[in-house]
């Protein structure tokens, strides 16, 4: 089946930036290949009592979900929807496109093939708007609140350091209930935070 009225960043995972393999869709309704979804695995937001389930973050729009499932729609349309290769024209079903353009002959003597320019501001959620906006006006990104207190703006070495002068005796277990999940940087933060407990830990040998 070809179609002509093709969005092709409708088949584009955002993850990987290629065409879906395997997809899969979270609760939200975001879809990714199914391999670039297990990369997604969330550990910080895990109370002791779901320690032991797994959880995904949306890459999209950051929602946790303990469960995804295969995309039949979009998995039939991949096995279905014709489109040309953008090298040689010749007619692909979407699952082959991505294969065959990394091995057609007539790459080597056309241009680069060209995705389709996407306006970005008019394609994001209003919280992924404000995302950008806070980063087009300089705001550093590196900077985190603290997850005890209302604190804000501490770098990941401040954030060690504050926890340990102002933090240290209180129940850690608090840092799972009280994190802001609006970063990008949530790695960062539990690596502070643990940096911060082994040097405490340290001190108390």
């Amino acid at each position: 089946m070809v179609d002509t009225s093709l969005d092709m960043e409708d088949y584009y995972c955002s993850v990987c930036r290629e065409i879906f393999d395997n997809p899969v869709s979270l609760p939200c309704s975001h879809s990714f290949c199914k391999k670039c979804c297990s990369m997604l695995k969330d550990s910080s937001s895990l109370t002791p009592a779901a320690a032991n389930h797994e959880q995904y973050r949306c890459a999209i729009c950051r929602e946790v979900a303990s469960s995804f499932h295969c995309n039949r729609e979009l998995d039939e349309r991949l096995s279905t929807v014709e489109v040309p290769c953008q090298y040689c024209s010749k007619f692909f079903i979407l699952k082959e496109l991505q294969k065959h353009m990394e091995t057609c002959t007539a790459r080597n003597d056309s241009k680069p093939p060209s995705r389709p320019i996407v306006h970005l501001s008019k394609s994001l959620s209003e919280n992924q708007q404000k995302a950008l906006e806070q980063a087009q006006a300089g705001e550093n990104r590196s900077t985190f609140t603290c997850p005890f207190c209302p604190t804000l703006n501490l770098t990941c070495t401040d954030l060690s350091q504050h926890i340990k002068n102002h933090h240290i005796h209180e129940d850690q277990r608090r840092v799972y209930t009280f994190v802001n999940y609006t970063q990008d940087e949530q790695q960062m933060m539990d690596d502070a935070i643990q940096a911060s407990l082994k040097e405490y830990a340290s001190h108390q040998n």
